[in-house]
Parts: structure tokens; C-alpha cells; sequence
């Protein structure tokens, strides 16, 4: 495995925890175990987890991180299940934020985009209204376009 991948721990126990991507296409993936594997991404590539945990009482803590990866040289956020950690673009946690945000990734899936491709600055903006409780804009095939154009220009 190389240090310049990003390393994403995925996990199933049922009832108990279950750590997943929600979208994201890793370069490569390694089974631990029946139960456990790793996801690795390059850097520059943005992924969806979420984090599930409970006990005999219930859900205990329920997270969706949106990340970017980035070479290990740069600064970045420290995140649960993640090594050595991205960029934040959306951090959300509780049923209900969480079930919002997974709602956002289904509207841009139905109107065809795919969430890895998606402009980082509009999940900063899901990110804001989600945590301040305000609606969320649609994401606009401009935007996208504006998005991808930039990415070719820095390339």
C-alpha cells in the first residue's frame, strides 16, 4: 500500500456499526477480513462516508463526512476511519442532518451527476444550510460546467 494513498476504513458488524462509502470510486480496496476492508484513493478525489455506531440502546453516533483527498504534504483534517485524513467539505452528524445530507447526494444522482465530480464549494454550501437548518440550492448544470472548466484551467 502506498503512503500517498488515503486510506478509508470500511466495517460491518451488524446492529453494531457499519462504516461505508456512500459514493466515491477507490483506486483500489484490500479485504482485511469478512467484516472489514480498506478503501485507497489518490490524492484530488472526493468520497462520501458514513459512520454508523450503536449500542444495545440504540444509535449512538451517526456521521456523513464529505472529503477530499490530498497529498500527505498539505494540511488536513483529521477524520475518524480516515488516514492520514482530506479536506472537510461537509461534515454533518444526528439522524437528521445526516438523513438531509444523504438526501442532497440522491437529488444530484437523480438530476445525473455523479457526487465525486460534484464542485467542492457547493458542498461547503450543503454543509452551511444543512448545519444552520436553511434549504439547500439546487446544483445547476452551469455550476457544474464552471466547476469542471476550472479543474481543466488548473490542470
Amino acid at each position: 500500500m502506498s503512503e500517498h494513498f488515503t486510506r478509508v476504513e470500511i466495517a460491518f458488524y451488524p446492529e453494531h456499526l457499519n462504516n461505508w462509502l456512500r459514493f466515491g470510486a477507490p483506486d483500489e480496496s484490500h479485504d482485511l477480513d469478512r467484516r472489514r476492508s480498506l478503501a485507497l484513493f489518490r490524492p484530488g478525489q472526493a468520497f462520501g462516508y458514513v459512520r454508523w455506531r450503536a449500542n444495545e440502546y440504540g444509535t449512538q453516533d451517526w456521521r456523513f463526512t464529505i472529503v477530499q483527498t490530498a497529498d500527505p504534504s498539505r494540511f488536513l483534517s483529521r477524520i475518524e476511519g480516515v488516514t492520514p485524513g482530506g479536506e472537510v467539505l461537509l461534515l454533518v452528524t444526528g439522524n437528521t442532518k445526516v438523513k438531509r445530507a444523504l438526501l442532497q447526494i440522491d437529488v444530484l444522482e437523480t438530476d445525473g451527476f455523479d457526487p465525486a465530480e460534484v464542485s467542492p464549494a457547493y458542498y461547503r454550501h450543503v454543509h452551511n444550510r444543512i448545519t444552520t437548518g436553511r434549504p439547500v440550492r439546487i446544483y445547476s448544470s452551469a455550476q457544474h460546467e464552471a466547476h469542471l472548466t476550472a479543474q481543466q484551467v488548473s490542470s
